[in-house]
C-alpha cells in the first residue's frame, strides 16, 4: 500500500470515527508529500470542515485549491456531505469562479484510436478511463489488444477533474451523452467489449448492460471502482466481465460482491486478484490482457 492509499485509510478511520481535525491534519500532510493527489485530496478536507461547522476554514480550503490549479472537479460538489458550502457566500464565490473557469475550457468528449489491424470490420475495444485519467495515458496500456485483431479506442469524457484529467461523475446524462458522441466518432465496429479502469471500468460496465451506445457483449475492469450501495443497470443481454484488481486496492474487497451481483443476475464472471497491486494497472498487464481479452469474449466456451 502506498502512502496516498495508506493516509486515505488512515483519514476515513479518523472521519468516521469523528475526529475531523484529526482526519484533515492526516490530508494536510498529505497535499505536501503527495501533491498528485490534491485534485481530489481538497475534498476530505473540505468535509472535515463542514462537519466542524467551520465554513470559513472550508473557504479558504476551495481558495487555495483553485489558486493552485486544483479545483477542476467541481461536480464533487454534490456529494451531501459538503452540501452546507453551496450556501455559505464565500465558499460561493469560489466555486462560481471554478465554474467559470471549467467552462472557459469549452471541453467536449474525445477518442483517441490505434492502428486499424488491417482492411476489413474488426471487434473493437473501447476503453474508458479512470476518474483524473485522460485518453492520451490509458490508450497504450491497451495496444496490445491490436496483435489479437482488435481495433482499440480510448475515449475521454468531457468533465475534468484536473488540468490534464478527466472524469465520469454524474449527471447520468452527461455521461451518457459523452458515450455517445465518442460511439459517433467511431467507424461501425464488428464484436465490441467495453473496457476500463477504476471509476472508467463502472462506467464501461454499466454502458453494456445497458446496451447503449455500442452492442457489447463482453467487459474487462481492471482496478474497478465499485460504489455503494452497489446496484446494477438492467441487462440488455447476458456479458461475459473479466474483473482484475490488485489485492492492495481499496476496492479488493468489494470485488466479491460484484462478482456474486453479476452472476445472480446471469452473467458470466471471471475474477483475479493480484497480490501486491494496489489502485493501478499491473505491471505486467500487457501479458494478462489476452486472457482478459477472451475471458470477455462471448465466443469462448
Amino acid at each position: 500500500m502506498d502512502a496516498w492509499e495508506e493516509g486515505q485509510r488512515r483519514f476515513r478511520e479518523l472521519y468516521d470515527a469523528g475526529r475531523y481535525g484529526e482526519a484533515r491534519a492526516v490530508l494536510e500532510g498529505l497535499w505536501e508529500t503527495v501533491p498528485g493527489r490534491r485534485d481530489f485530496m481538497w475534498l476530505g478536507m473540505l468535509a472535515c470542515h463542514v462537519a466542524m461547522d467551520d465554513l470559513p476554514g472550508a473557504a479558504a480550503t476551495l481558495r487555495r485549491a483553485l489558486d493552485q490549479g486544483c479545483l477542476w472537479r467541481v461536480s464533487l460538489l454534490e456529494d451531501p456531505a459538503v452540501a452546507p458550502v453551496l450556501a455559505d457566500s464565500a465558499c460561493r464565490q469560489v466555486i462560481d469562479e471554478a465554474r467559470r473557469r471549467v467552462a472557459a475550457r469549452h471541453l467536449r468528449a474525445q477518442v483517441l484510436t490505434g492502428p486499424a489491424p488491417g482492411a476489413g470490420v474488426h471487434p473493437l475495444v473501447l476503453v474508458l478511463h479512470g476518474a483524473t485519467g485522460n485518453a492520451a495515458e490509458t490508450l497504450p496500456h491497451w495496444l496490445p489488444a491490436s496483435a489479437l485483431g482488435y481495433w482499440v479506442a480510448a475515449g475521454q469524457a468531457s468533465q475534468p477533474a484536473s488540468a490534464e484529467g478527466f472524469c465520469w461523475d454524474p449527471p447520468r446524462e452527461r455521461v451518457r451523452q459523452d458515450l455517445d458522441a465518442i460511439a459517433a466518432a467511431l467507424p461501425a465496429p464488428g464484436r465490441v467489449v467495453m473496457a476500463g479502469f477504476s471509476q472508467g471500468a463502472w462506467v464501461a460496465l454499466n454502458a453494456a448492460l445497458r446496451g447503449t451506445p455500442l452492442p457489447a457483449a463482453g467487459v474487462v475492469m481492471v482496478g474497478a471502482f465499485v460504489p455503494r450501495p452497489l446496484q446494477l443497470e438492467p441487462a440488455a443481454r447476458r456479458l461475459r466481465v473479466a474483473v482484475l484488481c490488485g489485492a492492495e486496492d481499496p476496492f479488493a474487497e468489494r470485488m466479491d460482491g460484484l462478482k456474486t451481483l453479476l452472476v445472480e443476475h446471469g452473467h458470466h464472471v471471471a475474477l483475479e486478484i493480484v497480490p501486491g497491486v494496489g489502485h493501478a494497472y499491473p505491471d505486467d498487464f500487457s501479458a494478462r490482457l489476452p486472457r482478459l481479452l477472451r475471458a470477455a469474449s462471448r465466443t469462448q466456451n
